[in-house]
């Protein structure tokens, strides 16, 4: 229990820290270190990004780093998406599982990295607040500004691509009602890269969204039997506390740390779970994670 705690106090922070629910880490350590099915850890890391949603989202509500109604727009999708995901996790094997969240992370890893000093130079060059913004975003007013810590100033930006960003959602909640990640290490990228969001209002506002994101889905594997309180109790409460922290730390950091850390965590974590999706499929013992 104290080691699971442990382990969750980490996820939950990085969580909070790239704006993905600690779902991403979460999963993988259940999997590869506590060796549990990965249909009850999909189970107990949504109750989990539940938690964290509620410690972290708030923080960054008050920060003013998130876009409320940007948010409120995607998670029609998303809930959408959800309830899709969760119905299709019941009935699919679970080396198929495995690898579509090895796909996911290693998608995530490419995608941080590749566009680790984007941010930086976007903001610097006032490219955020030039765009044009796409007929829905200009009738929902989804245009936003945050004050970064880490470069002292004010970042305004004017969002784009809600059509693709709206897709893009709907996937987020497959991915979370499928494979328990709070679909943020979706949307974090989908606001990023494709409608002109700056990373941390990105963060913050996929914080906001993934609790519902995660209710909705939880409620079937709920009713599937597969949420267990002993190990949700001790994985709910450490992300929490994880969560806490990492929303105080992500506005002083820059976003190429910020990067950097998201991509080198997806490129371990796909390893470990490559690994277990060989061995349940082939039975070739590859090193992994939790060996």
């Amino acid at each position: 229990m104290a080691v699971l705690f442990a382990v969750s106090v980490i996820a939950g922070f990085l969580g909070a820290l790239l704006g993905v629910g600690g779902g991403i880490f979460i999963v993988p350590a259940l999997v590869l270190a506590f060796h549990l099915p990965i249909k009850i850890a999909v189970a107990a890391s949504l109750v989990s990004v539940i938690a964290t949603s509620n410690a972290g989202g708030s923080s960054y509500v008050e920060q003013h780093i998130t876009n409320l109604r940007l948010g409120m727009f995607l998670e029609v999708a998303t809930t959408i998406g959800a309830l899709s995901g969760s119905v299709l996790a019941l009935y699919l094997k679970e080396w198929v599982m495995l690898v579509l969240f090895t796909a996911l992370l290693l998608y995530m890893a490419v995608s941080a990295y590749v566009t680790r000093y984007a941010d930086d130079r976007r903001i610097a060059a006032g490219g955020y607040c030039q765009a044009q913004a796409d007929n829905w975003s200009h009738r929902l007013r989804l245009n936003g500004s945050y004050h970064d810590h880490a470069l002292n100033r004010q970042v305004d930006y004017v969002v784009t691509g809600s059509g693709i960003g709206t897709g893009i959602a709907y996937l987020a909640g497959m991915a979370s009602g499928l494979l328990g990640v709070g679909g943020g290490v979706l949307k974090v990228s989908a606001m990023n890269r494709y409608m002109n969001v700056p990373m941390k209002a990105a963060v913050g506002t996929s914080k906001m969204m993934i609790g519902v994101t995660a209710a909705v889905g939880s409620i079937l594997f709920y009713m599937a039997g597969l949420i267990h309180f002993f190990i949700v109790a001790p994985v709910a409460l450490g992300t929490t506390v994880g969560a806490t922290v990492g929303t105080w730390v992500m506005n002083r950091l820059r976003t190429v740390v910020l990067k950097r850390i998201f991509a080198a965590l997806m490129f371990y974590l796909a390893y470990g779970m490559l690994a277990k999706a060989v061995a349940e499929r082939f039975h070739l013992i590859l090193p992994s994670l939790g060996s």
